[in-house]
C-alpha cells in the first residue's frame, strides 16, 4: 500500500483498531444485574444505525445539543439504550429501566470492555517510523479517549476524536474537518482508514479525502467496490 505522500492517517476505532468485546453483551450484563432477561440475539434484531434516525440529516447524524457535556451525552445514550431494550422485548418499570440504562452507559465507557487488535500497534509504530502521524476519528462514546488510554495505546496517536464530543457522526464531513484541524494536515496528504463503506469511505469522499477500507471479516470483494481493501493494518506498511 503506497503511503509515500501521506503525512496523516485518520483511523476509525471499532472493527479497525479494536472493538468492543461484545457491544450487546454490555446490555445483557446490565439487564441481568437487575434480574431482567434479554439476549444478544434479541438485541441484534435492530440495526445499530437505526438508533440514530431521530438525529439524521442529509449529511449524517447531528446531535450537537447533546454533546456539550458528558452528562448531556449520557442522557442521549440512555435514550438509545432504552429504545434498544424495548425493541428487544424487555418489559420492566421505568425505575428499573433507568437503572439498567445508567449501567449500560457505565459499561460502554470502561476500557476493560474493549480490546485492541494484534496488528494495530505494529502498524502504528511503523507509520510513526515513517514520519506518518495517526489519529482516531470514530463514531463512539464520550469516553473513547479514556478507553484508548486504558488500553495502553494513547501514546501512539496524535489525538482521539469521538462523535460524542464533536456532535456529529460519520459520514458527516464536520468530524473529518475537526480531525484535519487537530492534525494540521492537508487533504492531499491525509488518508482515512475504516471498516464502514458508508461511514468512513463515503464520509471521506464528501470532503475529497482518500480512503482505504479495512475488511477483517471478508465482507467485501475489491471488484465490487471502488476503494482499496486491506485485511490487516499491517497491510498498510508492508
Amino acid at each position: 500500500m503506497l503511503l509515500s505522500d501521506t503525512s496523516t492517517v485518520l483511523f476509525d476505532f471499532d472493527q479497525t483498531l479494536g472493538k468492543a468485546k461484545s457491544h450487546y453483551g454490555m446490555y445483557v450484563q446490565a439487564a441481568n444485574e437487575y434480574n431482567i432477561s434479554v439476549t444478544v440475539n434479541d438485541l441484534a434484531q435492530t440495526k445499530l444505525d437505526d438508533a440514530w434516525a431521530k438525529w439524521m440529516t442529509s449529511m449524517g447524524p447531528v446531535h450537537r445539543d447533546a454533546s456539550y457535556s458528558e452528562t448531556a451525552f449520557a442522557e442521549l445514550r440512555r435514550e438509545i439504550a432504552a429504545d434498544r431494550l424495548q425493541n428487544a422485548g424487555v418489559k420492566c418499570d421505568k425505575t428499573t429501566l433507568d437503572h439498567i440504562t445508567n449501567r449500560i452507559v457505565e459499561l460502554e465507557g470502561a476500557a476493560e470492555n474493549y480490546m485492541i487488535y494484534d496488528d494495530t500497534v505494529t502498524a502504528i509504530e511503523e507509520l510513526a517510523r515513517r514520519k506518518v502521524q495517526s489519529l482516531i476519528v470514530s463514531n463512539h462514546v464520550w469516553r473513547l479517549p479514556e478507553i484508548v488510554e486504558g488500553l495502553g495505546v494513547s501514546s501512539h496517536f496524535r489525538g482521539v476524536i469521538t462523535s460524542a464530543r464533536i456532535g456529529v457522526r460519520k459520514p458527516h464531513p464536520a468530524i473529518f474537518e475537526a480531525a484535519l484541524e487537530l492534525a494540521g494536515s492537508r487533504l492531499d496528504e491525509t488518508i482515512v482508514v475504516g471498516d464502514s463503506y458508508m461511514h468512513d469511505i463515503e464520509g471521506a469522499r464528501s470532503i475529497m479525502l482518500d480512503s482505504i477500507l479495512i475488511d477483517r471479516t471478508n465482507r467485501y470483494q475489491e471488484s465490487e467496490i471502488d476503494v482499496p481493501i486491506i485485511q490487516l493494518l499491517t497491510d498498510l506498511v508492508p
